[in-house]
Parts: structure tokens; sequence; C-alpha cells
């Protein structure tokens, strides 16, 4: 018996109708860092379940036409064009004489979905502009990104040169591309190079280059380890389409990424090197429910250069060594020099759900396989809009495309440390949503939306409880406050964060076709999540109590009894107003029934059903303790 259970010996396959068939082998042959489970050839069943499988995911998930292909390339060819333009300008201001600079060169390497041969429509395009080492990467945003600007055919030109990793973002004849950027240690860049997998190639190389660098090495060592690319990329087909339809397609939010996805199909090609897309997708499934994540998935041994010179000070992953390398949780390798942990971000929240995402998988292929189902019931959508019974609902507005990209980006990468905090509180389950929604907003062009659900559980059944979140939304809005464009782009962002109900879920939110699901831990409770918050600069002053406004920081209460007989909220006590100093830092506003109150700085819309929670707008320094002393109450209260 396999690693995951496979029957090797016999080879016995289910042909959906309770039978098996006698399996044929394939000659002998290993990839990766372990024997085959099976070298088992493709039966007639499963040759079957392939075609249903590829006219199902042909028809929901269909590929790039030839002439469009023809088109992407035609704009590879064009930024080609423009970037060795770009380096033969620099190099003649640097003073190089004219032939030295015309051989300069520059070259355009493609990773991501276009490197592995899996380009949807509309999918942006991964890029690497690799340059000679007298090109620096101050030119790459100083220079190219003025020139990129001039051309007719570039649009929505965003460079991000603060970024982990520093790129320019754009649209090329109507083409989204990421580029990178990196500077080799070479005179010129060959014209005939066709890769970057020489590990020479990194010798003495910084940090963010070689990063930027991995992208394009990791891809084709990927397409190098797995024994056929053709049969890999109809079973990762499937994976990507599942993984993005059910909510777990994202490194940044502690998910996986398209990367590690294309490891983890790799992998179960190398155990199972002759079977069909079909039967790898159910293999993938067993597989990854069973794997003892204490131990890593490679695709092959992690190589160290510790002896090599220029190369010894490069990290790898290394449990032994690293202590940090210890709490990884799903530690995926990515199989170029210097191996590194794919899913650094994964957290105990979603390692949870990729489990049960996984166990899912498992479950609806062998439905599939016994003739139960189809294969679109595997990668059927998750209805995440009826699931929750409370949402946090991040609104990320901004001025420009530019400072959009770059706000939104921000605060994305922070949402993991929310849910990391959110995860501490006994009670709460919380289910981070990678899926974001654009809408429109009456004072902000760009504008998208955030959401995480959450599932209150009560304690040992015990009714009357509160669940406090103030410590970790607080420690929310600091964390994004803190911005180091904020000053920069004052009074051109802001983001709006709220709780709401399913029930008050906003307009623009896809309708899910099946009924709200009633989750045990959730059940029969009389629940409110109040967020009623005021933050302000140091030293901002309350205005007085009134009839309306009692002195006291907002707490919102309501019972799903109250809601059935009237459909209205109670709001018992509402937030004081900021005075009109207190526009800096964060603000929050707490809607009246009669009336939407108005703060300085951004409105709050009309459509706010629930206080809010505010930051950006101009540059502020509020501290920790004025945060927690000007901070209503965020409760779930369990009557």
């Amino acid at each position: 018996m396999g690693a995951d259970g496979e029957l090797v010996a016999a080879g016995a396959s289910s042909n959906g109708t309770g039978g098996a068939e006698e399996r044929e082998m394939g000659p002998a042959v290993r990839f990766g860092v372990t024997e085959p489970i099976s070298l088992g050839l493709p039966t007639q069943a499963e040759n079957a379940l392939h075609e249903q499988l590829m006219e199902e995911i042909r028809r929901d998930a269909p590929l790039e036409s030839d002439e469009t292909m023809r088109f992407r390339a035609s704009v590879l060819l064009e930024l080609s064009r423009i970037v060795r333009q770009w380096v033969y300008e620099v190099s003649v201001q640097q003073g190089l004489d004219e032939e030295s600079a015309k051989t300069a060169g520059a070259k355009i390497f493609t990773f991501g979905s276009y490197r592995l041969g899996l380009i949807s429509p509309g999918s942006d395009i991964d890029a690497l502009c690799v340059a000679p080492k007298h090109i620096t990467r101050d030119a790459f945003f100083q220079v190219l990104v003025p020139k990129l600007e001039e051309h007719p055919d570039v649009s929505d030109l965003t460079p991000v040169p603060d970024a982990y990793t520093p790129i320019i973002k754009l649209k090329l004849s109507g083409i989204e591309i990421d580029l990178l950027f990196a500077r080799l240690s070479l005179t010129q860049i060959p014209e005939d190079m066709q890769s970057l997998n020489d590990d020479n190639l990194l010798k003495n190389l910084d940090d963010k280059t070689v990063r930027s660098l991995n992208g394009c090495r990791v891809a084709d060592h990927i397409l190098a380890l797995v024994p056929d690319a053709e049969r890999f990329r109809d079973a990762l087909r499937l994976i990507k389409i599942w993984a993005k339809r059910r909510g777990i397609y994202s490194n940044v939010l502690g998910f996986y990424g398209g990367i590690t996805w294309a490891i983890l199909m790799a992998r179960v090609c190398q155990l199972y090197p002759y079977y069909t897309g079909a039967a790898l997708v159910k293999r993938f499934f067993r597989l990854y429910d069973r794997w003892n994540w204490k131990n890593p998935v490679c695709l092959t041994h992690i190589v160290e250069m510790s002896n090599t010179p220029g190369l010894m000070a490069f990290k790898i992953w290394n449990p032994k060594v690293y202590p940090q390398d210890r709490l990884h949780l799903m530690p995926i390798i990515t199989p170029a020099f210097p191996c590194m942990n794919s899913t650094h971000n994964v957290s105990e929240t979603t390692k949870r759900i990729l489990a049960e995402e996984f166990a899912r998988g498992c479950r609806v292929t062998e439905q599939v396989e016994q003739g139960r189902c189809r294969w679109s019931e595997v990668y059927k959508p998750l209805p995440f809009f009826s699931q929750h019974k409370h949402y946090l609902h991040i609104e990320v507005l901004a001025k420009s495309a530019q400072v959009h990209t770059k706000w939104s980006g921000w605060i994305e990468s922070k949402l993991r440390q929310l849910v990391k905090n959110l995860e501490q509180i006994p009670t709460v389950q919380v289910r981070p949503w990678p899926n974001h929604l654009a809408f429109e907003d009456s004072e902000w062009p760009h504008a998208l939306a955030m959401f995480i659900g959450l599932t209150i559980s009560k304690v040992g059944g015990r009714q009357g409880h509160s669940v406090d979140l103030r410590k970790p939304v607080t420690h929310f809005v600091e964390i994004i406050n803190s911005w180091p464009d904020k000053a920069q782009h004052a009074n051109q962002h802001e983001m709006r964060i709220r709780d709401v109900s399913r029930r008050d879920l906003p307009s623009y939110v896809p309708q899910d076709r099946q009924k709200p699901l009633r989750d045990k831990s959730d059940n029969s409770m009389d629940a409110s999540l109040a967020l009623a918050a005021e933050a302000a600069a140091e030293g901002a002053k309350l205005p007085a109590p009134t009839p309306a406004n009692n002195g006291e920081l907002g707490v919102i209460q309501q019972s799903e009894q109250a809601e059935a007989s009237s459909k209205k909220r109670r709001i018992e006590h509402a937030a004081p107003a900021a005075s009109p100093g207190a526009a800096e830092g964060t603000k929050l506003a707490a809607p009246a029934p009669a009336a939407v109150p108005r703060v300085p700085g951004p409105q709050i819309p009309a459509t706010a059903t629930r206080p809010l929670l505010n930051a950006g707008g101009a540059a502020a320094s509020t501290s920790q303790a004025s945060l927690k002393r000007k901070l209503g109450k965020i409760v779930v209260k369990l009557d």
C-alpha cells in the first residue's frame, strides 16, 4: 500500500459501477525525492472520467484563444522593444560607446500562469525585465516609468518601488502586466539567453533581485520536474478554478498562491507519473487530505550552497537551523535555489480552512468517480455570503487608480494580522475571503470591498455573554494608519470598517443560490455584532452630552427575536460625533435612525446601518492609549 493508501500492486481502479479493472504498469521511472506510489497506466474508466473533466473545464474555465495568445505574444514583443531601448538610452547616458550601448541588451521572461501555459481570458502576465549590471533599480523606476508614461498604448501605470518585491503595474494595449526587475552581474544580456536556471547567475545579488528572479526559476524547475507537462496542466487547471471558487487562492491572506498550487500538483504528478489529469485530481485531494504537515512538500532535495562563494549567504529553508522555520504550519518548498517556504503566511485559521477544503474535495471526487455527481460539483463556488451571520466589511477608497493600488495592497497585506488577532478569541471563528468586490461610491472613484466572515459560538451552551472585538479591530486600524505613504497621499484615500449582518449585506454582494446555512455553533442564538468607536487625534475633546447623545461611547444591541418582529435595529447608545478638531487620524460616525450625522472629513454614506471606524485621510499620530480611551464597545452580545 502506498503512502496515501493507493493499492499499488494490484492497481485496482473503480469503474463507477462497483467493479474494478486490472491496471497495467508502465516502465520504472523516478521523479522527485521518493519512488512513485504507482506506475499504473490509465484504465478505461479513468480515460472516460478525464474526457468528462476536460469537457466541463473547457466550458466553465476556458483558456485564451489562439488568436488572443498571438496578441499577447505581440504585446510582450513590444514590451521587450521598450526595455531594450530604455537600456540603450541609459547606457549612453552613463558614457558607454554606441556599440556597447547597443549590445548591452535586456530580456523579458515570463512566469506564473503564463509560463505554465494556463492563461485564462482577462488574466494578467507576470513578467521579469533582466538587465546588465550597469542598469540600476533606480533607473527602472526613475527612467523607465516616465518612458512608459509617454507610450500611447500604456495605461493604469503604477510603480511600487517600496514593495517587498519592487514592481511596476501597467496595462499595455489593454493587457495587464506585473513587471519585476533584476540586474545580473553581466556586462550584457545575450539575445540567446533562454533561461535563468544557472545558479551562478545569483552570485552576489541582493535579496530583492533574487526574489524577482525566483518566479521564473521556480516555474522552469516545476515544468522540468513533472513527468508529463500536458497532464500536469490539465489537472492544475481544475485545481486552480477550485481554489479560486472556494475562496482559498491568496498567498497574502494566508492561503496558497498560484505557485504553491502548482508545486502541490507537480508532486502528485511525480507520485503517479502515468495517470490522467482526472486521476491526478482525485489523488491530489486524497494525498493532501492525509498529509502529515510536520513534513514539507518538496519536488526535489533541498540544496545548500554553504561552501560556494557568492551563494553561501542566501538563507535556505531549514527548520533544524532556523527556529522561525519550525513555526511554519504547512511548509511547501520551492524547488529552485535558494529553496524557500512558499506558505509562510499560513495561520491556524487558514490551515483549518484549507484542511476542510481538502477533505471536501476528497469526498466529492469519490462521488464523481462513482457517477453520483459531475466534476463541476468539485469546484462549486463556496456560498460565503450565506454561510455566516456576521461579517466585518472593509471599504478601501481612493481618488486615483495609482493611490488605490498602493492603498488596497497595504490594507490587504495587513488583513492577516487582523485575522490572527481575531482567532485568539476562543468563541470567534474567522473566515477571511480573498475575492474582493469593486463597487461604486459617489465620492470615491475607486472603491473596493473586503469581507471577513465571523461565526460566534456559545461558551458551554451559556447564554448572555459578550465577545469583545475592540482590541483586534483597534490594533488593525493602528497598523493601517501607519502606512508609510499616508502623508504623501493625504485626502486621497480612506478605509472604512463596519460590522454587517447577513441580511444587511450591500446590494453589490453576489446572491448565493443556496439557502443560508444553520451553523451548529451559531444556531438559535440572540446575537448582535456591534462596532461603535470614536478615535481622533491626541487631545481632541468630546462634545457635551445631549438627549440624543448621552456621552457614552456606543453599543448597539439587538436580538434575532426583535429582528423577526420589527425588522428594525434598536440603538441604545449613539456614539458622540467627533469635534471639528478631531478630523485627524481615525474617525467615527454613528448614524441615527432618522439621519446620517456628518463628521469632519469624508461623509458617512447614507447606506450605512452601523457605526463606522475610519482610517486614512490626513496624517496623524494616534497613540494606543488614546485609541483605547476613546474606543467604544465592540461586542457580540449573546442574550
